[in-house]
């Protein structure tokens, strides 16, 4: 075999190998994102339209470029036609700013065991490189979240205590939402620059009730010191993040669909009178 036989071979095996290549990547790309086109700006919330080239359900990531790399799952798309399908997405929580980079991708899922691995699921720490997925295209953020409008329209309402009322430093929130609503309690100090606080998880009951146990201050709190109480209802793994139990805010997220705040005010128990029946 002559050498000039031997490269021929060789440049025909690498060629093989290549084409190979394009023809499993051009599998795994079963979608596109028509709009928006890489490095666009983009709203908080914008609307992504692809299109499918294979059968299967598509589903909309996105993530972070600066983040901790987790891909945060969008609402369910809605099929238009020839393939096309929507979606409205969410570009970062309340601290994005106007520039911040953002990764989206849509991922299509085919099969019982690929949509099992997103059940009940509103992020993915990484993408599993077996899903079929459409190219990943970098968009940037045209404004900041302080720029954002108005709270959505009153989603929960409190219904104890009531505002004005006089309240123990731990005591229970009864409220009502919509069912397929996630509330989240929080309370503050009503003076100038107090903290919001996420309390506890609440415990959901039927019809949309539900009930949470709040902390109004602390031990040295004197009585008839007032607070605010609100409650917000997220509608997304993204603004879920930003209400974890524990954490303080130093505003309520104002893209987040919340209750009317209603002010209580502390009363500590007549600790005298409690001493003279003992």
């Amino acid at each position: 075999m002559t050498q000039r036989t031997v490269l021929l071979l060789a440049a025909l095996t690498w060629t093989a190998v290549l084409l190979c290549g394009e023809i499993a990547d051009a599998a795994r790309r079963s979608a596109m994102i028509v709009s928006p086109k890489r490095d666009k700006v983009v709203k908080r919330e914008h609307e992504v339209i692809g299109k499918l080239s294979a059968a299967g359900q598509p589903v909309v990531l996105v993530r972070a470029d600066r983040g901790d790399g987790t891909w945060w799952v969008q609402p369910a798309v809605t099929f238009t036609e020839r393939g096309y399908f929507r979606t409205k997405v969410r570009f970062g929580g309340a601290a994005s700013k106007r520039g911040d980079r953002f990764w989206l991708v849509v991922v299509v899922l085919r099969s019982e065991f690929e949509a099992e691995l997103f059940k009940d699921r509103d992020s993915l720490p990484e993408l599993p490189e077996t899903l079929s997925q459409s190219e990943p295209i970098p968009v940037v953020l045209g404004e900041d979240a302080s720029k954002d409008r108005a709270p959505a329209a009153v989603t929960a309402a409190i219904l104890k205590p009531r505002q004005g009322e006089k309240v123990q430093r731990v005591t229970d929130v009864l409220g009502r939402t919509a069912e397929n609503l996630q509330p989240v309690v929080l309370v503050r100090v009503d003076t100038g620059g107090g903290l919001w606080w996420v309390q506890d998880p609440v415990q959901l009951g039927k019809g949309g009730y539900f009930k949470a146990r709040v902390r109004c201050g602390n031990d040295t709190t004197p009585s008839g010191t007032r607070f605010r109480i609100v409650v917000a209802t997220p509608r997304s793994g993204q603004e879920s993040a930003q209400l974890k139990s524990g954490m303080s805010l130093p505003s309520l997220p104002a893209e987040i669909p919340r209750s009317k705040v209603i002010t209580v005010e502390l009363q500590r128990p007549d600790t005298k009178k409690g001493r003279g029946t003992e």
